[in-house]
């Protein structure tokens, strides 16, 4: 139902022979496309939107912890950036939540939760 009112997902990757491939998942949650993109292109970094966000009825727009972690694994070797932390009003899953998860999970060294303003050169 979220689907028909919220529309299709939009996706971009980048690649270029001297730069790390990106790819910037959007505003989605885990699902077989995501797999796919990420086996067709190899992304070194992925920058994927979370905080759990959700409307009243219908489900998650953006990716929840379990989201970020289907995507850890999908990925052997990428850096993950989430991005889009506690931007709108109705996120559901704030940063440090998201932090304590992925030090529980062991996987910090690969999934990145920038403070606002932090930047990354990877």
């Amino acid at each position: 139902e979220i689907l028909k009112l919220a529309g299709l997902v939009c996706g971009v990757v980048f690649k270029h022979q001297s730069e790390k491939t990106l790819y910037i998942a959007g505003d989605t949650v885990w699902y077989d496309a995501i797999q796919e993109e990420i086996d067709t292109h190899q992304p070194d970094i992925i920058v994927v939107n979370g905080g759990d966000n959700q409307f009243y009825e219908g489900g998650s727009l953006v990716m929840g912890k379990e989201d970020i972690y289907e995507t850890y694994k999908a990925a052997a070797k990428a850096k993950i950036i989430v991005s889009h932390m506690e931007a709108v009003n109705h996120w559901g899953l704030s940063r440090e939540e998201l932090k304590s998860f992925i030090h529980e999970k062991g996987i910090s060294s690969r999934v990145l939760v920038p403070d606002d303003g932090e930047s990354y050169s990877l």
